[in-house]
């Protein structure tokens, strides 16, 4: 019975997201918004609803420190893959200018963060 339960919250999820990306996406395109930011949004949450919920789940029981290491976690984790990805697919061209400003500051921050 379980697994008929679970089959039928599968179906029922996958078509409700359906609807609500169909929904969404096409009130946005009636409000002028750019194809690409709604792609881009849609993805944005799909990645972010897991966090959330388990977010949700932590506080209400209490248990406040797992909420904030899942989202720091998270949005580390999908900041860092999305941009190796991309510069795996196209390299990210820096240029030296860049280098010779930032890289001062990220060893500043790495130095006071160890001391």
């Amino acid at each position: 019975m379980a697994v008929v339960f679970l089959i039928i919250g599968f179906i029922v999820i996958i078509k409700a997201s359906d609807i609500l990306v169909d929904a969404a996406s096409s009130l946005a395109t009636k409000m002028g918004v750019p194809k690409m930011l709604i792609a881009l949004t849609i993805v944005a949450f799909g990645t972010c609803a897991p966090e959330v919920a388990i977010s949700f789940q932590s506080v209400a029981i209490g248990n406040s420190e797992m909420a904030f290491a899942n989202v720091i976690g998270s949005c580390i984790v999908n900041v860092f893959l999305i941009i190796g990805i991309a510069s795996f697919i196209k390299p990210i061209k820096v240029k030296h200018v860049t280098i010779k400003k930032e890289l001062p500051i990220l060893f500043l921050g790495q130095a006071y963060q160890k001391w």
